[in-house]
């Protein structure tokens, strides 16, 4: 039998204690430090262009929260599709996502601006629109508990078809082609053609089968979904853009404090600037990548393109009927953005 002393017993409680409190120090400690993670969801897969603005965005949120913040994104739309992240935002079941604009304009109709046609030539023009504008649509935005955090610019969306070259309005009557929104398929129908609402999915399907005759896309979209290998036309009108936006539940937000808000504010400046610029090299590598498959591109003429916004007026009419107070608003923000 071994008998230990009371002194020995009292010493191994000393350093039993020790340890635990030493234990209980590291746990705290460690939890202390952890970053407080949200959620963003991305509609894009990883490789995408877009996608490596939102990593940008998490990477420049971990450096100038000092390891505070970190973003956790869920590509390829695994957490919420483009139909649902409107209400996720809202409702605070995600705390940012990658939200198409054109998702808003159920309830806020002014949103449809970005699809008149021909309202933004140039990407200076939509930068500067989107600068002067930006303020107004933090506004709508907060009504429907949602909060801007930066603009992420998509590119410009052409018109494709398998049967003529598109060059004036006259060109575009008979012909049934894909319309992405209601805004988009009001311009089509304005111009002669017969719009159908078709998502990017099953465009490459309906013009394999003949369905559609043509799709209104952007350039880079035309190529990862395949439609260039089904059309062989194209009219580089830069007509509308397909505008996104991250945007953060407005109640998770105002909970921040001061410092984790402007540390967020300063990564989506980043992320923005560098959409931006990828952007353009995207726009422009389609380009040449739409030439070389095959495709007859037609850059219209400063006569075509008048043509083709007298045609079209009619649509921005409809637009200011629908708008109300804010689309009275954000249209001669537009135009002056275009002078």
């Amino acid at each position: 039998m071994i008998s230990v002393s009371c002194s020995m017993c009292a010493r191994m409680g000393k350093h039993l204690a020790a340890a635990a409190l030493a234990g209980a120090v590291c746990l705290f400690a460690s939890s202390a430090w952890a970053a407080t993670e949200f959620k963003l969801s991305n509609q894009f897969p990883p490789n995408h262009h877009l996608s490596a603005g939102m990593r940008v965005f998490a990477d420049k949120v971990a450096e100038y929260s000092r390891g505070e913040l970190a973003v956790k994104i869920y590509d390829s739309g695994s957490l919420y599709r483009d139909a649902e992240i409107v209400k996720a935002i809202r409702s605070g079941s995600t705390e940012m996502g990658l939200v198409p604009v054109n998702k808003w304009s159920g309830m806020i109709p002014a949103v449809d601006v970005f699809d008149l046609p021909f309202a933004f030539p140039r990407a200076s023009i939509l930068q500067g629109f989107v600068d002067e504008a930006g303020p107004l649509f933090d506004e709508a935005f907060a009504r429907y508990g949602a909060k801007v955090m930066f603009w992420v610019d998509y590119g410009y969306v052409q018109f494709f078809n398998s049967k003529r070259p598109l060059k004036t309005p006259e060109d575009f009557k008979g012909l049934t082609i894909r319309a992405y929104s209601a805004g988009d398929a009001e311009t089509l129908k304005t111009l002669g053609a017969a719009p159908t609402i078709i998502s990017s999915a099953e465009m490459y399907m309906a013009l394999q089968r003949g369905t559609i005759d043509g799709a209104d896309t952007g350039m880079p979209a035309a190529i990862s979904r395949k439609v260039v290998e089904v059309q062989k036309y194209m009219t580089l009108a830069n007509y509308a853009v397909a505008e996104f936006l991250v945007q953060a539940n407005l109640k998770w937000w105002n909970g921040l404090t001061p410092e984790q808000q402007n540390a967020i504010t300063k990564a989506a400046a980043d992320a923005e600037a560098y959409i931006r610029e990828k952007v353009a090299t995207a726009e422009a590598d389609a380009q040449a990548t739409i030439a070389k498959a095959g495709i007859a591109i037609h850059v219209p003429s400063e006569e075509e393109l008048a043509a083709f916004i007298q045609a079209t007026t009619p649509v921005r009419e409809t637009y200011l009927k629908n708008s109300g107070e804010l689309g009275a608003k954000l249209l001669p923000i537009a135009d002056k953005a275009r002078r």
